[in-house]
């Protein structure tokens, strides 16, 4: 192969190729990995913008050019209550009655690290604890405490975040029947015990 001065440039091997291809394959994970912590905005701060606290609230329902979030159903109403585990432990209350009901709590960033939906044989009723994760310098490697086996705590991985319960809509007539079991979800805040 010649180059533009007319000398020979030597094949590339087969190493430097790898090589190549390797770093590349890092550069996009990492890059991919880091834009949710770069942007000046998240779709926390939009969504817990105006929003107290351990407060659930049942937000307006999507309508094109009006989305609280890109890409936002306009099938599901939604009740969000942002949490801050810093001020203690957080209880979480809602009520699933019907398939296409789902409870999900949010990172800051939008890693979703709980989710409940409703199912036919189980209770509506739904009752969690979310508390700090028991953070450890082994952590860091995937061992160093104890699995947790009471389903009803929940160690989130950030102390601030979101919780999420939505609800189908099926239409004007089930709008009030929808409303009123959404007002029955709540997030309330509580001291941590020793």
């Amino acid at each position: 192969m010649l180059n533009g001065a007319g000398r020979f440039l030597p094949p590339l091997s087969l190493h430097t190729l790898l090589v190549a291809l390797v770093t590349g394959g890092i550069i996009h994970i990492a890059s991919t990995l880091a834009i949710p912590y770069m942007g000046a905005a998240t779709a926390f701060d939009r969504v817990s913008a105006g929003l107290p606290l351990h407060t659930m609230r049942i937000m307006q329902p999507a309508t094109p050019g009006n989305e609280l979030l890109p890409f936002n159903d306009p099938a599901q109403q939604l009740a969000v209550c942002p949490f801050d585990l810093d001020d203690g432990l957080v209880t979480v209350t809602a009520t699933l009655p019907d398939p296409g009901w789902s409870l999900a709590i949010y990172t800051s960033h939008g890693d979703n690290f709980y989710a409940v939906a409703a199912a036919g044989l189980r209770q509506p009723e739904v009752t969690l604890v979310l508390e700090p994760t028991k953070a450890t310098l082994l952590n860091l490697f995937g061992i160093g405490t104890a699995p947790n086996f009471d389903p009803s705590r929940i160690q989130a991985p950030e102390s601030r975040g979101l919780i999420v319960v939505r609800a189908p809509r099926h239409g004007q007539a089930f709008e009030e029947r929808t409303a009123a079991m959404l007002a029955r979800a709540r997030c309330t805040s509580s001291p941590a015990s020793g």
